[in-house]
């Protein structure tokens, strides 16, 4: 009866720990959209700023961030159709041509 009680208390044990670990990943998930939010909105305004357009690599550059973080985001605000591609290129820091882009005018569509 005392393994039986024991088996019982481990189980319960494991579900709060389970329970408290999906609240741990919920709070770790909310902090990662508010982080990728706030950088997808400092891309804009970076762009917003640059009439001539930059790389995303350039747009890392006057943010300081990484460009492993700033190239999604460039990706996203492109496919959601906020910013758009100049047709210039310029060379990024790995020496190859990089798109340059600009943010959507208002009545583009």
């Amino acid at each position: 009866m005392t393994s039986a009680i024991a088996s019982t208390d481990a189980t319960a044990s494991l579900l709060c720990d389970a329970s408290a670990t999906g609240e741990v990943l919920q709070a770790a998930a909310r902090t990662n959209v508010a982080r990728t939010e706030r950088l997808r909105g400092l891309v804009l305004e970076i762009l917003a700023a640059a009439p001539d357009g930059l790389t995303a690599d350039e747009i890392a550059a006057r943010l300081a961030a990484s460009v492993l973080a700033v190239r999604p985001r460039v990706s996203e605000l492109f496919h959601a159709g906020r910013i758009e591609k100049s047709g210039e290129r310029r060379l990024n820091q790995s020496g190859l041509a990089a798109h340059v882009w600009k943010r959507r005018s208002a009545g583009a569509t």
